[in-house]
């Protein structure tokens, strides 16, 4: 193996696409004061609001546009199935 094969960023390679933006990264809190409007605890948030990030082993978080989205499918799924 040559110096050359054990280079991870390449002049010659393509750039990658950015990913997509998903918003701020958000505590339970700031979910359930922002994107809940104070309605729920930040406990239930930790407890039933998916998809997360976990950073560590206490550390989560949520991504602004995916709670929005979050939110849009149970209110689709019809009020028989609403937590809120």
């Amino acid at each position: 193996m040559t110096p050359a094969d054990l280079h991870v960023l390449r002049p010659d390679a393509a750039p990658s696409t950015p990913p997509p933006d998903r918003g701020r990264l958000l505590t339970a809190a700031q979910v359930a004061a922002e994107l809940l409007g104070g309605t729920v605890s930040p406990g239930w948030v930790r407890r039933h609001v998916t998809p997360k990030v976990v950073l560590g082993h206490s550390t989560v978080r949520w991504y602004a546009a995916d709670v929005r989205a979050w939110l849009e499918a149970r209110r689709a799924s019809g009020p028989g199935d609403s937590v809120l």
